[in-house]
């Protein structure tokens, strides 16, 4: 929150309650990058994480 309300002048309440999270995220990011700072790139969505593991058969074995 701090480096957002740094980067952009937002108000605090504005970071927390009104501003979308998935954004929030997306805005951090880029100001930590921007910055010099490592950062994880966020990734696909969790529907589309699962999609890919449904995909995937699933075989019993006997042992």
């Amino acid at each position: 929150m701090f480096t957002l309300a740094e980067k952009t002048g937002w108000p605090e309440h504005y970071i927390l309650w009104e501003l979308p999270l998935h954004r929030a995220v997306a805005y951090q990011h880029c100001a930590l990058w921007q910055s010099g700072a490592w950062t994880v790139r966020p990734g696909p969505a969790p529907e589309a994480q699962y999609a890919v593991l449904e995909s995937f058969e699933i075989e019993e074995t006997d042992e």
